[in-house]
């Protein structure tokens, strides 16, 4: 099980790696239209307004839709983690009071 949850942490640390290059490409319309600001071309920044603003919005907030399911599955494999642990301790527990009984009798029966 252990296993499982590291491979599966990878598999999202992978999906972040993703995400943040292309997070950079999203980045770089921006940084154009900065550049087109200083250089006083109002109609390349007025174009990307009208034309581009849209799309990089639409990434920026697929993005974060991605990083919220990435959260979810950080979470979940946390608790089932914290779960299991419990679990064990649960076990563990158990067979020491199991274990003390069994040593009760045993000095009973001398």
């Amino acid at each position: 099980m252990q296993k499982n949850n590291n491979e599966e942490m990878f598999t999202q640390a992978c999906k972040l790696t993703n995400l943040a290059d292309h997070l950079r490409l999203v980045e770089m319309p921006l940084d154009y239209v900065a550049l087109n600001r200083d250089n006083k071309d109002n109609g390349a920044v007025h174009y990307f307004l009208n034309e581009e603003l849209d799309s990089v919005q639409n990434n920026i907030i697929n993005i974060q839709n991605q990083i919220q399911e990435i959260s979810d599955v950080l979470v979940d494999l946390y608790n089932d983690n914290d779960k299991n642990e419990e679990e064990k301790l649960q076990e563990s527990t158990k067979n020491a009071s199991l274990f003390e009984s069994l040593e009760v009798e045993k000095d009973d029966v001398r």
